[in-house]
């Protein structure tokens, strides 16, 4: 019985009736040159508010 469902379900998954796919870029392939680039350090300082004076 298994096999039977099986073999007429197969003609619904024939690729004819597939619909065309479009693969878009994934973030790692859209962004390579800008990735690629070195990065610049930033540096903050961040001031002890238990120092200021109120």
């Amino acid at each position: 019985a298994t096999f039977d469902c099986l073999l007429k379900t197969y003609g619904f998954l024939t690729p004819d009736f597939w619909r065309e796919t479009r693969f878009s870029r994934s973030p790692y392939q859209e962004y390579t040159d800008m990735l690629a680039k070195p990065t610049t350090k930033a540096i903050t300082y961040v001031e002890d508010v238990a120092d200021i004076p109120a």
